[in-house]
C-alpha cells in the first residue's frame, strides 16, 4: 500500500449517502483511478457536483473499483463527510492544500510532521534548535561544543566505548599520562553543558599505562540509544519508560495487608480456589476446599442413613404434617393423618358417645 498522486484522473460517481465511492467510469480527456492505483493504495481525491465539495484521502480498492472515504480533509459540509443524494458527479485525484509544501513570504518551509529522507540532503547550513537523535553515523569535517572546536576540547584525546555513555568508559590516552589526564577532565567538564552529547566525571580516574586507557564512571545529561550495557548502577535524576516517568520503587511489599502484593505457594494450578495461608496464598482444589469446610460434593437423596430429603409432595401448606414415602417427605393434613393411624377426632369421638347413650336408653 502507497500513497499515490497521480495527474489527470478524474472518473465519475453516483454514489449516495456517505458510503464508499463507486468509481463509474473516466470523464473524457481523463484516466481511471485504476490506470493509475495498485489495490489497497491511498490517494487525495476531490469530489463535486458543482454545489458541495468533499475533499479527503481515500483507499482505493480495484475489485468493484471502489474509493474509501478514509480521512476527511474538508468538505461543504462542516468538514464532514457529504451525504450525496440522487445524481452524478465527478471524482478526481487532487493536492489538497492542507498537504501542499510552500514557501512563506521569507522563503520557508513550514512542516508539522517530520522529513523522511532516503539519500543525502545538501545543504549550506542545518540548524536545529532542540535535540537531534541520529541512528546511525554522524561524520562532520568540524564539530563545535558551546561554541569551541572539539579538536580544542580534547586535545588529542580519542574517546572510545562512549556510545551508550557506559559504566567503566575507556578513554585512549596518546601523550603523557598527567596533561591527557587534565585534557580529558576539561573536555567532559565543558561539554556537559550540552546536554545530549556531555558526559560529567565523578571525578575518580584510573590511568593504566601498559593499554593506554583511563577509566571512569561517567554520566551526564540524556542518553538515546538503541540499546544500552551498563555493566555497573545506572543513577537518575529521572527515568522515562517509553515515555512514562517511573516514580514508584521497584521493590514491592509482599503479604496479607491492605495495599500488599499477593505472594502464591508453589503448586498452583488452574481452576483452583484460593486461601489465604498465612503470609502466603495457596491453591485450593475442589475436594479440598469441600474438606476445609465440611461439605460434600453432591446430595443423595432417599430414605436413608445419611441421606438428604427432599419434599415429596405436589402442594404443601402450612399447618401440615410429614409422612415418610419412598422418595422423600409428602405433606398430610389432620384429617388425613387421622385416616391414616384409623383415629378420629374428638369431636367425632364425643359425638359417637352421645350417640351410643342415647341407643342404650
Amino acid at each position: 500500500m502507497a500513497l499515490v498522486i497521480s495527474d489527470r484522473v478524474k472518473e465519475t460517481t453516483t454514489t449516495t449517502g456517505t458510503g464508499t465511492y463507486s468509481l463509474g467510469g473516466a470523464v473524457t480527456g481523463f484516466e481511471t483511478f485504476t490506470a493509475n492505483l495498485s489495490n489497497s493504495d491511498t490517494t487525495y481525491y476531490a469530489c463535486s457536483d458543482g454545489t458541495d465539495f468533499e475533499v479527503g484521502l481515500g483507499t482505493f480498492t480495484s475489485s468493484g473499483t471502489t474509493l474509501a472515504r478514509t480521512t476527511i480533509l474538508a468538505s461543504s459540509n462542516s468538514n464532514n463527510a457529504v451525504s450525496w443524494s440522487s445524481g452524478t458527479r465527478t471524482i478526481f485525484c487532487t493536492l489538497p492544500a492542507a498537504k501542499a509544501v510552500f514557501l512563506d513570504a521569507s522563503g520557508n518551509a513550514n512542516l508539522a510532521g517530520d522529513i523522511i529522507v532516503a539519500g543525502e540532503v545538501d545543504g549550506a547550513s542545518l540548524d536545529i534548535s532542540g535535540n537531534a537523535d541520529i541512528d546511525g553515523t554522524l561524520e562532520a569535517d568540524a564539530i563545535t561544543v558551546n561554541g569551541t572546536a572539539l579538536n580544542t576540547v580534547i586535545a588529542g584525546v580519542t574517546v572510545t566505548n562512549a556510545t551508550n555513555a557506559v559504566n567503566s568508559t575507556h578513554v585512549n590516552v596518546a601523550d603523557n599520562e598527567n596533561a591527557n589526564e587534565e585534557n580529558l577532565i576539561t573536555f567532559i567538564e565543558d561539554a556537559s553543558a550540552t546536554g545530549n552529547v556531555g558526559l560529567e566525571s565523578d571525578g575518580d580516574f584510573s590511568y593504566n599505562p601498559s593499554t593506554g586507557t583511563v577509566s571512569a564512571t561517567i554520566f551526564k545529561g540524556n542518553i538515546d540509544a538503541v540499546n544500552g550495557d551498563f555493566d555497573g548502577t545506572l543513577e537518575a535524576d529521572a527515568i522515562t519508560l517509553n515515555g512514562t516517568a517511573i516514580t514508584a520503587t521497584a521493590t514491592l511489599d509482599t503479604g496479607i495487608s491492605n495495599n500488599n502484593v499477593p505472594k502464591f505457594t508453589t503448586g498452583v494450578a488452574d481452576d483452583d480456589f484460593l486461601r489465604v495461608a498465612g503470609t502466603v496464598i495457596e491453591g485450593r482444589s475442589a475436594a479440598e476446599v469441600l474438606s476445609d469446610i465440611g461439605g460434600q460434593a453432591s446430595l443423595t437423596f432417599g430414605i436413608s442413613n445419611t441421606n438428604a430429603v427432599k419434599i415429596d409432595s405436589a402442594s404443601v401448606a402450612d399447618d401440615e404434617y410429614a409422612r415418610f414415602t419412598a422418595n422423600g417427605l409428602e405433606s398430610r393434613s389432620t384429617s388425613e393423618v387421622l385416616s391414616d393411624i384409623g383415629a378420629t377426632s374428638a369431636t367425632d369421638a364425643a359425638n359417637e358417645a352421645t350417640a351410643l347413650a342415647i341407643a342404650l336408653g
